[in-house]
């Protein structure tokens, strides 16, 4: 296959910026400073080189102005100037004539220099081309000059570059020296554009109408300079070659027409001989009529060709001296960019009507840094109004830039890749990952400083990679400086808000606001741009940009009160906002830089067509052997190891997954399972794979036992490793990969790729209906491709045309993968889930206070900040567990996020998403403002992409969330069992049955089935295990949390005198369940230990503590797995420290009152009516209902029917009023006044009526904060309550060891 035709394995793939995450933290203002600090002496020298005479003090300007005088001299002027351009087209620069008349011989010399360049330039090679260009020193420059005024022009513009610092551009992929912007560049940048309007020559409508005579004269005048000036445009042509060719065209002339004359002479003279003499008189008429018509014929035709091939010499060589003109500037070592008056006249026009929505996502860059870097004292920042003011930014000027190496990718020394190693982007196939062999050129001392890179560089390195990737295909690289100087603005507001400005606030605690009025006073900066581009509008793909040199920008901060103004502006307030601002820039200062689609974002495609993630890693956790011991022993005590082992990179360090923890085990028997996408970020970083074995100590760090590390890439080419688990055995090492440390771990690990488009996708569809094989897929691409490009006139194996049918071709396999239901067969896979911003946010005014304020204020609602707006923040819950939270946005009805996760999916048919949006308060539990909830089984059920506005509901407020999903699945088939979730709840479906060989005397005990959240007990009654008081048939329900690390223990308890015994047990690992699927189990059952039971549920795949041991019968047992937080794991998310869970039984109350949930989606239309019947009831019981405090289930060894007076249930209602006090005491004292419930026939509600309504209501009322939950002190009360009733937790979390959880995810 030729190389054209393998377009579809290099389908280059889109970018998008990612959000932030722990990998690209928001900025903050201490690292910006830190930054600063390390450049400090950078600046100074840029700032020294930069001083001029009129950055002396006034008197010594003055004495220098009257010694000026006194010597005759010129006065010194401030010749700095931050970004110098002119007009290139100009033979003469506006201005010259003065300078050539004052400087005649000066003026005469650039001439002939000029003139010389130009005959240099047409022979001179490229090599001498070359030469010219070196940059040179003042000194150098200097030397050949007589005149002092240039030596001294010419050492303050070499002293101007003195300084900066070297780094590797983004855009062009060459070494460049930038220089951060000073003070004194924005002070001598230009004032802005007036404002249009304000002059007779801008303005419109009305006013324009009623110009006078003398201003339409005046306009009449500049139009007619300015077409002059556009006259000067085209140089005068080379005279000397013009009067050669017009020499030569009249020579041919006066050849041809005497030519053609004598010709026809000969002709008229020659035929009458030969017809005779017969009519003399009228042959001499006839040869004179034909000889004069000829002459004159001649004559007109003649001179229209001399015309016309003057016209075409004269044109032909102004043209050259055009271009002659051209080459001689772009050759020049001075080059100065082109002038762009007319760009700022058209810029200073649409400014003012420019909607200010477009600067959201960089005001809420600058929010967000502010937000992370808040001193303590400050609860929280907001930026609750922004406006580009009637100033436009004003362009000093834009430069052409070449080419350079941009074709070239970088490498993270800043050198040069060899363009003939590979594919050299990330862009170009998904597939098939990119291979570079930088590693191969490095030594190994190299790679451990590289290893021992801070957090801080290895972020910082990921940002710079960003920009440094080849570019494909066609691009253009500009450079162009901007500036803003605001206008001298009133005492009024209306006044101040012609400049750019932000109105923020901050909030104290205890809910006072200090509003502040932020006027951006300047700002200059350089910027760099490529552009890709594409046959198709826009015509532009990706943008890169980065910024030569911090950006300068200059701030004034007033605060404002209600009555009166504060004029005076604060220095600590302006800091803080000034180090946000310079901190945002300072991201995409070289070499870091910035890539956006703009293809995407002038269509209007702001969402994702594919996921960021290339594919996931799949880790088996086995088993460690031999491994050094965490613990020492003492004298006969053996030492022991806490051991469990981390899943993560090796170079961004945070763990994403960790398995269990087996206590006192030398030999741990994990058999768990760890998942990890992998992004372009790690492939660009040279990942590599880190398996690290822990001890876990109660009071101090963990210890390191030893890692286990695999080359990411090398992971993805290995055959045995592609697509495929490949089991492993591979020994420890320590923080230097020479060290070898004891112990080898066992495990399995594969590469698992995305999809690309599959027959079923192709058949479903929606982008074009006549493609539905993937041959066809490729002919359309191969003839869409060659006919874009035809008229470049490219050859069938040109590189250009096979980038543009890889582009194209993913392009459309992305929409038509979208537009198709996701596969049935391959049913893992990444899950995006983006949260674009959030709409008519608002909170639920119920006192009748805030409704009389509401009428009496008008449509308050529709303001856009108030101090009534919540606090929002967005949290993503999936299957249950809360996996990502986003940063809080404060005081906003519009709330813009843009935050969002990607996540492994093991099952999208069964995966339910929900998205809460809370309002962060102080001293009270974060309300819920509304969910949506979204299972992908009908999202996903027409295509596999969706974005759309979801009301929030179920809250104290409404709004709407603007979310997009994208799926793709992974080329993985997961056995079922692994295919389920991590909660749920284990049924025991009846009795439990004794299997032939169980000893009498073990039938005799009875039976505590456990898990890690709860407990049942089941007695013998006729041959059987069951419920005390039950029939056999009646079914017992334990809540399960962690399911693939724990199991579910059965002991046989014995009654003794003390201390129960457990003389047997048997243990069912959950994790070899099916979800939702009735299972019939035996299990063997084995001799019971306190060291044997530890090992048993800790350790997977138990056979007996000692060697042989045979097991002492079996137990059968019916069971069922059901997926999902219950009822029944309401005790121990009132219990657990962290909210994340109490947060998610809120959720799950909400869709349930709600009736978001249908019933039917979890119906199975295969099973019997009994089995349907008993489904239905075990649903029952297992719904999230919101006023029950957990479902009936007996999880303590107390209950056991004895009756006493002190009864369990009077203890857990005491329990429940001590950890909530509002709550328990409500249904308490309800319970007690108004026991029963109302009839729902009868109408009529007495004061017991009423306190039955709100008991059994209570809890979806305080959700909406309504009842006693209106108040306040209520729900600070009850939050109070929540924490003090909880600390018996967390002292008892002292003993134990602690979870190894990898958290929430967040963008901070």
């Amino acid at each position: 296959m030729s190389a054209t035709d393998n377009f579809e394995e290099d389908a280059a793939r889109g970018r998008y910026d990612g959000h932030h995450s722990g990998k690209h933290p928001i900025p903050t203002i201490q690292g910006y400073r830190e930054h600063k600090r390390q450049l400090e002496g950078q600046y100074e020298e840029t700032e020294d080189n930069q001083r001029g005479p009129e950055d002396d003090s006034k008197p010594k300007r003055a004495f220098d102005s009257v010694k000026a005088i006194y010597k005759g001299e010129d006065a010194s002027k401030s010749t700095h100037d931050p970004y110098p351009s002119t007009n290139r087209n100009y033979e003469v620069p506006p201005g010259g004539a003065e300078q050539a008349e004052q400087h005649p011989e000066q003026h005469s010399e650039q001439t002939e220099s000029k003139q010389d360049d130009s005959s240099v330039s047409r022979h001179s090679s490229k090599s001498n081309k070359d030469d010219q260009k070196q940059d040179k020193t003042a000194t150098e420059e200097v030397a050949s000059m007589v005149d002092p005024r240039d030596k001294r022009k010419a050492m303050k513009k070499n002293k101007r570059h003195g300084g900066g610092r070297e780094v590797t551009d983004p855009v062009t992929h060459l070494p460049i020296t930038i220089h951060d912007l000073t003070d004194k560049d924005l002070k001598s940048a230009p004032e802005n554009v007036p404002e249009p309007g304000t002059d007779h020559t801008t303005a419109t409508g009305p006013q324009g109408a009623s110009k006078s005579e003398d201003e339409l004269d005046e306009e009449q005048r500049r139009l007619q300079r300015g077409y002059n000036g556009v006259q000067r445009l085209f140089p005068p042509p080379d005279f000397e070659d013009m009067k050669k060719e017009l020499a030569i065209i009249y020579q041919q002339a006066i050849f041809g027409g005497i030519a053609i004359i004598g010709v026809a002479t000969s002709v008229v003279f020659i035929i009458p001989a030969f017809n005779g003499r017969l009519y003399p008189q009228l042959s001499t008429v006839v040869g004179f009529v034909s000889f004069l018509i000829v002459a004159v014929a001649t004559a007109w035709a003649v001179s229209r060709w001399v015309n016309k091939k003057a016209n075409e010499v004269f044109d032909d060589e102004v043209w050259d001296a055009t271009r002659l003109e051209e080459n001689r500037a772009l050759d020049s070592d001075t080059e100065l960019p082109e002038s762009v008056q007319w760009l700022n006249r058209l810029f200073a026009s649409i400014w003012p009507l420019v909607n200010p929505d477009l600067f959201s996502s960089l005001i809420d860059m600058i929010e967000d840094v502010m937000q992370a870097s808040l001193p303590k004292v400050i609860k929280m920042v907001s930026v609750d109004d922004m406006g580009q003011g009637n100033e436009s930014i004003r362009i000093l000027g834009v430069r052409w830039l070449p080419t350079g190496a941009s074709s070239r990718s970088v490498d993270s020394d800043g050198h040069l890749k060899d363009p003939n190693k590979g594919k050299q982007s990330d862009r170009t196939d998904s597939q098939n990952e990119q291979e570079d062999d930088d590693d191969a050129g490095k030594s190994d001392s190299d790679k451990e400083e590289d290893g021992g890179q801070t957090k801080e560089q290895e972020q910082e390195q990921a940002a710079i990679r960003e920009g440094m990737e080849a570019e494909e295909g066609d691009f253009i690289n500009l450079e162009l400086a901007l500036s803003y100087r605001s206008r001298s603005s009133g005492k009024s507001i209306k006044e101040k808000a012609k400049n750019a400005h932000l109105y923020l606030k901050f909030y104290l605690p205890g809910g006072v606001a200090i509003p502040v009025w932020v006027e951006l006073r300047g700002l200059i900066a350089t910027m760099r741009l490529r552009l890709q581009l594409t046959p198709d509008p826009p015509f532009i793909s990706l943008c890169t940009l980065t910024f030569l040199g911090q950006p300068k920008a200059s701030l004034a901060c007033v605060p404002l009160s209600k009555h009166s103004l504060n004029l005076m502006d604060v220095p600590l307030i302006s800091s803080f906002v000034q180090s946000a601002i310079d901190a945002a820039l300072a991201e995409y200062v070289a070499p870091k830089s910035l890539t956006l689609n703009l293809k995407d974002m002038l269509v209007g495609e702001d969402f994702k067509k594919d996921t960021l993630s290339r594919g996931v890693v799949f880790i088996f956790i086995k088993k460690a052997r031999g491994f050094k011991q965490g613990d020492g022993g003492i004298g006969p005590m053996q030492g022991s190891s806490d051991s469990y082992v981390t899943v993560s990179w090796g170079k961004f360090g945070k763990p994403v997954a960790s398995t269990r923890i087996i206590e006192g085990d030398q030999s741990p028997d994990w058999h768990e399972y760890a998942t990890i996408l992998v992004s372009p970020e790690e492939l660009n970083a040279e990942e590599k794979l880190r398996l690290q074995l822990w001890d876990s100590d109660k009071w101090t760090a963990d210890d390191d036992l030893g890692r286990v590390e695999l080359d990411l890439k090398s992971l993805i080419k290995n055959p045995d490793s592609h697509n495929k688990l490949q089991d492993r055995e591979d020994r420890f090492t320590g923080q230097d990969p020479d060290e070898k440390m004891a112990g080898s771990l066992t495990w399995s690990v594969g590469y698992f790729s995305k999809l690309r488009i599959q027959q079923h996708q192709l058949d479903q569809q929606t982008v074009d209906e006549n493609i539905r094989t993937k041959e066809k897929l490729r002919e359309h691409v191969s003839e869409v491709a060659e006919h874009k490009l035809r008229e470049a006139g490219k050859a069938p194996d040109d590189e250009e045309l096979h980038q543009q049918k890889a582009q194209d071709y993913r392009e459309l396999e992305d929409s038509m993968i979208i537009s198709a239901p996701p596969s049935e067969e391959y049913v893992s896979g990444v899950l995006s889930v983006h949260i674009h911003n959030v709409t008519g946010l608002e909170v639920q005014k119920l006192q009748k206070q805030d409704k009389k304020d509401d009428e009496k204020g008008g449509h308050e609602d529709e303001t856009e900040q108030n101090d009534d707006m919540p606090d929002s923040y967005c949290t993503i819950i999936l299957d249950h567990k809360k996996i990502y939270r986003t940063r809080t946005k404060p005081k906003n009805s519009k709330p813009f996020y843009n935050a969002g996760t990607e996540r492994f999916i093991r099952d999208w048919r069964n995966t339910e998403v929900i998205v809460s949006v809370r309002d962060a308060r102080e001293r009270e539990d974060d309300p819920l403002i509304g969910i949506v909830y979204l299972p992908l089984a009908k999202i996903f059920e027409k295509k596999s992409q969706v974005m759309d506005n979801f009301p929030l509901v179920g809250g104290i407020g409404y709004g709407r969330v603007r979310i997009s999903l994208v799926w793709r699945s992974v080329e993985i088939k997961m056995p079922r069992n692994l295919r389920g979730w991590d909660y749920g709840t284990v049924e025991i479906r009846g009795a439990i049955k004794a299997k032939a060989g169980l000893a009498d005397e073990l039938k005799k005990n009875r039976l505590k089935v456990r898990t890690n959240l709860g407990r049942i007990k089941m007695y013998r009654e006729d041959e059987l295990w069951k419920l005390k008081g039950k029939s056999e048939t009646e079914s017992a329900f334990i809540a399960v949390r962690k399911r693939y690390a724990s199991a579910l223990v059965i002991e046989f308890r014995q009654s003794t005198i003390g201390p129960d015994k457990t003389p047997a047990f048997a243990v069912l690992w959950l994790q070899d369940l099916v979800d939702d699927e009735d299972e019939v189990r035996t299990l063997k059952v084995w001799k019971g230990s306190k060291e044997a039971l530890q090992k048993a549920e800790s350790c997977y795949g138990y056979e007996g503590s000692e060697e042989n041991e045979q097991p002492l019968g079996e137990i059968e047992i019916s069971l069922k797995f059901w997926r999902g937080l219950s009822g029944f794991h309401k005790g121990y998310a009132a219990k657990v420290k962290s909210a994340d869970m109490r947060q998610v039984m809120e959720c799950l109350d909400t869709i349930t009152d709600e009736n978001l949930k249908e019933d039917s989606e979890m119906e199975d239309s295969d099973s019997d009516s009994d089995s349907q019947n008993h489904d239905s009831h075990a649903k029952k019981k297992l719904k999230v209902h919101t006023n029950d405090d957990s479902s009936a289930s007996s999880d303590d060894d107390e209950n056991d029917g004895s009756s006493s007076s002190l009864s369990l249930a009077n203890i857990k209602k005491a329990k429940k009023v001590f950890r909530n006090p509002i709550e328990g005491g409500i249904e308490t004292a309800t319970s007690v006044l108004a026991p029963g419930h109302n009839d729902s026939d009868d109408g009529s509600r007495g004061v017991k009526g009423q306190l039955r309504d709100y008991k059994d209501h209570h809890k979806q009322l305080h959700r909406k904060h309504r009842g006693i939950m209106q108040w306040r002190a209520a729900r600070e009360a009850d939050h109070l309550g929540g924490k003090l009733g909880r600390l018996k937790g967390n002292i008892s979390q002292i003993f134990s060891h602690s979870e190894k959880d990898t958290g929430v995810e967040t963008e901070v």
